[in-house]
């Protein structure tokens, strides 16, 4: 079946009959293609497409593109359908207006709604109904009551065995991550305030955009990697790789009353990060992964 087949059949199935007038596509690599489309009713929508083989990695995601919106706290895309063809899978999203005028206020704002969202979410076993995925990793996420065992296997534990067995750790190398996750209920409580978290909340995936209810600047989320977790695994992330605006990151601590070990939470959710860009980008992140599993030994 021919790519454009599976654009138009999910545009038939969310209800749009108006004709494609243009499209752009907006990024493009063997695993996935991100097309912008305007109809001829002046629609503006995103698809994303897959072949069927990895139609699951948009399945994830719009599950977790779903759960975020629920408590509607968030602002996130959409999702209008997801169709599985012969040769491909669809995802197809509103598009999001860039806004260009985002001010300090606006960042503020948005640690405050990712605040009032992680207290707003169930309080559920730690993990998700169903494993996801983080950029191209597997993310299992199976139920567990103890925060710290959910680490030392679906998190920290998982990443640790994969860079093993991609060949970026040696069992030397290895060694002090594993000395981390022995040590892990000293550096992360063992039951949090469960929260419904992003997942992978790096700049990239917080976008400037207009409020389609309001017209004004607001914050928006994209391609997350949800579970229950705790609510400091976010800003942890938000963090690393260009980080956040600091009264977006100053907006949030203020309304999250739980400040309990920040300094070695932040660094086990940071190293698991760090471990997935190992395993993904292979090893120029090494180096980083193991200063923070030695700067966590030594707290």
């Amino acid at each position: 079946m021919p790519l454009t087949d599976a654009i138009h059949d999910a545009l038939h199935a969310a209800g749009f009959t108006a004709a494609i007038r243009t499209t752009r596509t907006l990024s493009a690599d063997t695993h996935q293609q991100v097309i912008a489309l305007t109809l001829d009713d002046s629609s503006s929508l995103v698809t994303k497409l897959t072949p069927h083989d990895s139609g699951d990695r948009l399945h994830a995601e719009a599950d977790s593109l779903s759960a975020l919106s629920k408590p509607g706290i968030l602002l996130v895309p959409r999702v209008h359908a997801l169709r599985d063809t012969d040769t491909h899978t669809a995802l197809l999203m509103d598009q999001l207006e860039p806004a260009s005028d985002a001010d300090d206020g606006t960042w503020a704002r948005f640690g405050r709604d990712l605040a009032a969202h992680h207290q707003a979410t169930p309080t559920a076993p730690f993990g998700w109904h169903r494993n996801n995925f983080l950029g191209r990793t597997p993310q299992p996420n199976a139920d567990s009551d103890d925060w710290v065992d959910f680490n030392a296997t679906s998190r920290i534990g998982c990443q640790v065995e994969l860079a093993k067995i991609h060949g970026h750790l040696t069992a030397r190398e290895s060694e002090p991550l594993q000395r981390v996750i022995d040590r892990l209920q000293d550096l992360i409580p063992r039951h949090p305030a469960p929260a419904l978290i992003h997942g992978d909340l790096w700049s990239g995936n917080a976008i400037a955009t207009v409020d389609p209810d309001t017209n004004t600047p607001r914050i928006a989320v994209i391609d997350p990697a949800v579970s229950i977790g705790d609510p400091w695994a976010d800003i942890a992330m938000m963090q690393l790789f260009g980080g956040f605006p600091k009264p977006c990151l100053d907006a949030y601590i203020l309304a999250n009353p739980d400040h309990d070990r920040l300094e070695s939470r932040i660094g086990v959710y940071q190293l698991y990060h760090m471990l997935n860009h190992l395993n993904i980008f292979g090893t120029s992140y090494k180096h980083a992964a193991l200063s923070i599993a030695h700067q966590l030994l030594a707290i």
